[in-house]
C-alpha cells in the first residue's frame, strides 16, 4: 500500500462521499513514510447546531479497541508475564466463560486471533463454542473480554490503568478515553443513523448491557488525529514490542476468508501481507485504519454515520489506488 497523496483536501468528493453514504461528518488522518501529516476533517457532528467535525472530535472507535488492548497484551509477552499458548482456563478458572470442556484449550493466542469457536457476543458462563479451539475463524469480541479480565488478574493492575500508562499518556493521547467519561462529551461527534437522522449523545458509562465498559473490544473513544500518534508508534517503534513478539503479532495466525488473515489483534491482506489493517463499527460509528509495515504508510478514518464503512472503503479505494480493499468490505459485511 502506497498513498498517492501525502495530504487529501478535495472538498467536492468529500462532500460526494459524504452525500452518497449519507455520513454527515468524519475526521481522517494520513501517514506518509511514518510521519502524521495534518488531521483533516470534514461536515458537522451535530445537525441542531451545525458544530462542525474538527481535527479533535471524539468518534466511538469501537473494535479499534482491540489494537491497542493487543499490543498491550504483546508487551506482556515480552515482558514473561503472559505465555501465548497457555491455557486461559489453567491459570484462572475462576475467570471461565464457558463450561464446554472444550474451553480449557483456549490461549491468548487463539483469542486474539479469534480462534475461540465463541459467539461474537453470548451468555457467560455458559458461551457455546463451536468449533475445536485454533481449528477456525469465528469473530467474536468474548475471547477478548475474557483476556482482559485474565490479564487484570495476573498483573493486579485494571484494564484502563493499562490503557493509559502504556499507551495514551506516554503518547500523548489527551482526546483518547478507554472507557467512557463525561468530559469527553464535550468533543464527542453525535452519531446518525442509515437515514442521516441525528441520534442522542451517550451521556452515561455503559454498565447494563451484557458487553459493558470497560470492554477490551469496544470501548475506546478517540479522534483521527489521537489515534494517528498510535499509528506512527507502531510504523516506527513497533508500538514498544520486540522486533521477534512484532513479528508473531502481525503474521498469519488464522484464515478468516481467501483474501484476510488474521494476526494477534490486526487484520492481513492475502494480497499484501505488509498490510496490517482494522476496522471499527459501534452501529452508527464506523471507522477503518489501515498501515503499510514495509513503506509506512497508512490512514485512519473515523465517521460518525450508520454507513461510514462504505464511505472508509471508497476513500481508501481513493487514497491508494488498490482494489484488494473489496475484499475487506466483503469480509467486514459478513464478520459480526
Amino acid at each position: 500500500m502506497k498513498l498517492l497523496y501525502t495530504d487529501y483536501t478535495d472538498e467536492a468528493k468529500l462532500r460526494e462521499l459524504s452525500e452518497k453514504h449519507k455520513v454527515p461528518g468524519f475526521n481522517y488522518c494520513l501517514i506518509k513514510n511514518g510521519v502524521a501529516g495534518e488531521t483533516r476533517a470534514f461536515g458537522i457532528k451535530n445537525s441542531e447546531t451545525m458544530e462542525p467535525v474538527t481535527p479533535d472530535t471524539i468518534f466511538e472507535a469501537a473494535s479499534l479497541t482491540k489494537t491497542l488492548f493487543s499490543t498491550i497484551v504483546m508487551r506482556l509477552v515480552d515482558r514473561g508475564i503472559i505465555d501465548l499458548d497457555e491455557s486461559m482456563y489453567e491459570r484462572a478458572p475462576e475467570l471461565c466463560v464457558s463450561d464446554d470442556p472444550k474451553v480449557k484449550k483456549i490461549t491468548p493466542r487463539i483469542a486474539l486471533s479469534h480462534g475461540t469457536g465463541f459467539p461474537g457476543w453470548g451468555d457467560r458462563p455458559h458461551l457455546p463454542i463451536d468449533f475445536e479451539p485454533g481449528s477456525d475463524y469465528r469473530y467474536s469480541g468474548e475471547g477478548y473480554y475474557w483476556l482482559q479480565f485474565l490479564v487484570d488478574k495476573i498483573t493486579g493492575k485494571e484494564f484502563c490503568d493499562h490503557f493509559f500508562d502504556e499507551i495514551i499518556k506516554p503518547l500523548g493521547m489527551e482526546d483518547s478515553y478507554p472507557v467512557w467519561a463525561l468530559e469527553m462529551t464535550k468533543k464527542e461527534s453525535n452519531k446518525f443513523d442509515k437515514d442521516g437522522v441525528m441520534q442522542e449523545l451517550r451521556m452515561e458509562i455503559d454498565d447494563h448491557s451484557s458487553v459493558p465498559e470497560p470492554n477490551a473490544a469496544w470501548s475506546l473513544y478517540t479522534s483521527a488525529q489521537d489515534y494517528a500518534k498510535f499509528m506512527c508508534e507502531v510504523l516506527n517503534n513497533h508500538a514498544g514490542i520486540s522486533d521477534k513478539t512484532f513479528k508473531e503479532q502481525t503474521s498469519r495466525q488464522n484464515k478468516a476468508t481467501d483474501h484476510v488473515y488474521w494476526g494477534l489483534g490486526w487484520g492481513l491482506c492475502a494480497e499484501d501481507e505488509n498490510i496490517i489493517w482494522h476496522w471499527g463499527d459501534n452501529g452508527c460509528y464506523r471507522a477503518l485504519t489501515a498501515m503499510d509495515l514495509e513503506t509506512k504508510d497508512g490512514i485512519c478514518i473515523f465517521t460518525n454515520g450508520f454507513n461510514g464503512g462504505d464511505l472508509c472503503i471508497d476513500l481508501f479505494k481513493i487514497l491508494t489506488g488498490d482494489k484488494y480493499w473489496d475484499d475487506v468490505a466483503e469480509f467486514i459485511a459478513h464478520a459480526e
